[in-house]
């Protein structure tokens, strides 16, 4: 029996423990990126497939594949077709496929920590009545995951303003009044690169990209709680980034983001994970969708930005 075929066995006998049909096996890892790190490739874990796009669903008697038009022919050499059925997303989408090909019924196994607060809403409703989608507590695949690599343990490189051109407390004060301006307290940041420019910093937690994975949440006062193992944290962190940034363990993100009862909070529903909206709905904040507060002014560069792009 080969590796793949042990672990696609495993996540069945999972299916049958959870009372569920089926479990869907997205690309993307907690922090919604197209490039992942090693320790986060479950799909190449459950199926062989190491590209930076697709989408996998195995039920209690059948696994398929999904990827786009960069990976055809990857597809074929990585993932045994006499264990997945293969197809193109753009000739088979994959949520009309599963309404095709799978009973009226199912319920269908889901980590929302790796589906976007967008792509779960019109989900649901292109399913309706037909599929269940069920959020589980726990990813049978980091249960069943024997030999997951570790995480880098490489610390944040910090950002000279020489290169930043603005410092991070301005950052986050201007910030902090657009989400003022949208009458909002705070905004969930899931994006990395955002993440990284509004505290100057850099890191190499995912290969080839400059970024550290974490999670913010940014206050209109221009607070920031950043959710970061501590061992991340590099001397002379606090004055670099200035007053009002609170590091806090990621093991507790879920406790700190359920005191916000009665608060209106916002985040981009298209880079936002559905776990982090249903904690602050289950704790009675008020979710407003709105755009990821930093996309615009991180895209106008200053004269700093400018000058070193040129170099």
């Amino acid at each position: 029996m080969t590796d793949i075929l042990k672990r696609i066995n495993g996540i069945r006998n999972w299916l049958d423990n959870n009372d569920l049909d089926g479990f869907i096996i997205p690309h993307e890892d907690e922090y919604l990126s197209e490039y992942i790190p090693p320790e986060n490739e479950r799909l190449a874990w459950a199926t062989g497939f190491t590209g930076s796009a697709g989408i996998a669903i195995i039920t209690n008697n059948s696994a398929s594949i999904f990827v786009d038009g960069r990976y055809t022919v990857q597809v074929k050499q990585q993932v045994d077709n006499q264990l997945y059925s293969i197809f193109h997303l753009k000739d088979n989408p994959f949520v009309q496929w599963v309404k095709d090909n799978v009973p009226s019924g199912t319920r269908m196994g889901y980590d929302a920590r790796l589906h976007r607060v967008n792509w779960i809403k019109s989900a649901n409703k292109f399913f309706g009545n037909h599929i269940e989608l069920t959020s589980v507590s726990e990813n049978p695949i980091d249960l069943l995951w024997k030999n997951r690599p570790s995480g880098s343990q490489d610390q944040a490189l910090l950002l000279d303003e020489i290169y930043t051109g603005k410092s991070s407390e301005i950052k986050r004060v201007e910030l902090g009044k657009i989400i003022a301006k949208n009458k909002c307290a705070a905004a969930f940041i899931t994006k990395l690169d955002s993440i990284a420019w509004i505290l100057n910093i850099r890191g190499s937690d995912v290969p080839c990209n400059p970024v550290l994975l974490c999670h913010g949440l940014l206050y209109a006062n221009g607070s920031f709680d950043l959710f970061i193992a501590k061992n991340k944290i590099p001397d002379g962190f606090d004055a670099h980034v200035g007053n009002n940034v609170n590091i806090i363990a990621p093991e507790i993100m879920q406790d700190h983001l359920a005191q916000f009862s009665g608060k209106i909070i916002q985040l981009d529903a298209n880079c936002s994970n559905d776990w982090a909206k249903n904690i602050f709905i289950n704790a009675d904040a008020k979710i407003v969708e709105k755009d990821d507060p930093c996309t615009l002014p991180k895209a106008c560069k200053n004269d700093n930005e400018i000058n070193g792009m040129k170099k």
